[in-house]
């Protein structure tokens, strides 16, 4: 975790790795550190609307790239859905009297950006990766190294790695404009997102 300064905001970035649980712990902690005014989450309106009523069910992984994911991030601890780094931030900023923000896309900004960046030969490329991300054989030595493997290898072609790019920017200008209105502010970003986001608010103003 780091400190950013844009303008009379300190934000504090902590990069995340969605699912294993032991992060929510991580998040907790960096909470109770912070102290911050806001806790600011890589989910959408309606994401942080389900975490805000989740009921501590498991859920299911909802697609083939959720079921691989779940079972390469396995040989480095339990893993959960929905995500315990967001679960445990939004419980522990209720707990403390934080706002809850997000950060990334709402369901009809994400459909509009999809649409611009994938065209149909993109999708039919992509609905044949399957069997390729099946077959890779992955390097990965840690939780990190993992997640970031697997994001290359699904945001395959090249317009759904261009669409993550436009979520980054989202993200960053999200985290600017509450920086604006809080003094004070957690955001936790996944890791696939991380570096990209943070290389975009360096361009707003220097770190501490």
């Amino acid at each position: 975790m780091d400190v950013v300064v844009l303008g009379e905001s300190r934000v504090a970035f902590l990069p995340v790795v969605r699912g294993l649980v032991p992060e929510g712990d991580r998040v907790r902690s960096a909470i109770a550190e912070v102290r911050p005014d806001a806790v600011a989450l890589t989910v959408g309106r309606e994401e942080l609307d389900a975490l805000t009523a989740y009921d501590g069910a498991q859920a299911e992984p909802a697609n083939w790239e959720e079921e691989m994911y779940v079972a390469g991030l396995r040989q480095w601890g339990d893993v959960r859905k929905p995500p315990p780094c967001f679960v445990e931030a939004v419980r522990t900023a209720k707990e403390l009297g934080a706002a809850v923000r997000a950060l990334d896309f709402n369901d009809e900004d994400y459909t509009e950006a999809f649409t611009a960046k994938i065209g149909t030969l993109d999708l039919l490329w992509h609905t044949r990766l399957e069997k390729k991300a099946r077959e890779h054989g992955f390097l990965a030595t840690t939780p990190e190294e993992f997640v970031l493997e697997f994001d290359a290898l699904v945001n395959d072609p090249v317009a759904y790695a261009a669409l993550e790019q436009a979520r980054e920017g989202h993200i960053a200008k999200r985290i600017a404009k509450l920086a604006g209105k809080h003094r004070s502010l957690l955001a936790v970003v996944e890791y696939e997102r991380a570096a990209g986001v943070r290389r975009l608010l360096d361009g707003y103003r220097p770190t501490y």
